[in-house]
C-alpha cells in the first residue's frame, strides 16, 4: 500500500495503490500523500497534479480497522493528518485534477473534490458514506461538498449517505465530464498537459484568490485582484502571452 508519483513531462501522476483494499486510506499513505504534495509544489518542473487510483477503485475512504478502536488523543492526531493534506492539496497552486476511476467514498469522495477539474469513469460512484459508521465527514469534506452542490443538497448527500452514480455528479457539477472507463486516462492526461502549458503562476494566484474569496467582503477582494494582478504582470508568461497576441500566434508559457 502507497501512495505512488510518476513523472510524465510537466505533470505529475498521483496514484492511490491498494487495491486490494479499494485503495482505503491508512495512516502510512496519508503520511506519503502529504510527502507527495509537498514534492509536487516545490517541483517548478511540475506544472499540474493529476490524481487516480490503482485498480477498480479511486479510494473507498479510510481504512476503518486501522481506527475503529482509536483513543480520542490517537483519532486527533489521525485527523490532523489529514487536515495537512488537505490544506496542501487546497492550497496547491498548480492545476489539479481529479481522474475518478471507481468508488469514492467518504474521505476519497473528499480528496477528489480537491481537484480543481473531477473527471470520472462511468462505473464511478460517489457516498458521503460517514453517516454508515456514525462518525462526520473528514477532510474538509462539508466546506467542500456545499460550495459545489449548496448547503441543502450537501445536508441531503450527508445525512443519507446515497451513492450518487458519475452522471448524477455531473448533473450536480461536482463532475466536469464522465468517460467510458478505459479512456478516462487518456483525456485525463490530455487535459493535465493542456494545464500544465499553460501560466502556472496566474493559475496559482487564480485558486489561491477563488478560495480565500468565500472569506472576503469585495473591497478587501478588489485590493486581493489588484495585488495579484501587479505580481503576474512581472511574469515572464504574461509577457510572452502580450508578444503571442501582437505576433497573432499562439503562446508558448514556460510557468515563469
Amino acid at each position: 500500500m502507497s501512495i505512488e508519483l510518476e513523472r510524465r513531462g510537466a505533470v505529475a501522476v498521483m496514484t492511490f495503490n491498494n487495491p486490494e483494499k479499494l485503495n482505503a486510506m491508512t495512516p502510512e499513505m496519508r503520511k506519503q500523500m502529504e510527502h507527495r504534495v509537498i514534492e509536487v509544489r516545490d517541483d517548478p518542473a511540475i506544472r499540474a497534479l493529476l490524481i487516480t487510483g490503482a485498480g477498480s477503485a479511486f479510494c473507498a475512504g479510510g481504512d476503518i480497522r486501522t481506527f475503529a478502536s482509536s483513543s480520542p488523543v490517537a483519532m486527533r492526531d489521525r485527523l490532523k493528518q489529514q487536515h495537512r493534506v488537505t490544506l496542501s492539496m487546497y492550497h496547491l497552486e498548480k492545476p489539479v485534477i481529479a481522474a475518478v476511476n471507481g468508488v469514492a467514498f467518504g474521505v476519497g469522495f473528499n480528496i477528489a473534490l480537491l481537484g480543481d477539474i473531477i473527471l470520472a469513469a462511468d462505473t464511478a460512484k460517489f457516498c458521503q458514506s460517514y453517516s454508515n459508521v456514525g462518525i462526520v465527514p473528514d477532510g474538509g469534506g462539508l466546506y467542500l461538498l456545499a460550495r459545489i452542490v449548496g448547503a441543502q443538497k450537501a445536508k441531503e448527500m450527508v445525512l443519507l449517505a446515497d451513492v450518487v452514480n458519475a452522471q448524477q455528479a455531473k448533473e450536480l457539477g461536482i463532475v466536469r465530464e464522465v468517460y467510458a472507463v478505459e479512456r478516462l486516462m487518456a483525456e485525463a492526461m490530455k487535459l493535465a498537459e493542456r494545464l500544465a502549458a499553460g501560466p502556472t503562476r496566474a493559475f496559482g494566484l487564480d485558486k489561491a484568490m477563488l478560495n480565500r474569496g468565500w472569506a472576503m467582503d469585495l473591497e478587501s477582494f478588489l485590493e486581493l485582484e489588484a495585488v495579484g494582478e501587479a505580481y503576474v504582470m512581472e511574469t515572464a508568461d504574461h509577457r510572452e502571452g502580450v508578444a503571442a497576441f501582437k505576433e497573432k500566434r499562439k503562446p508558448v508559457f514556460k510557468g515563469q
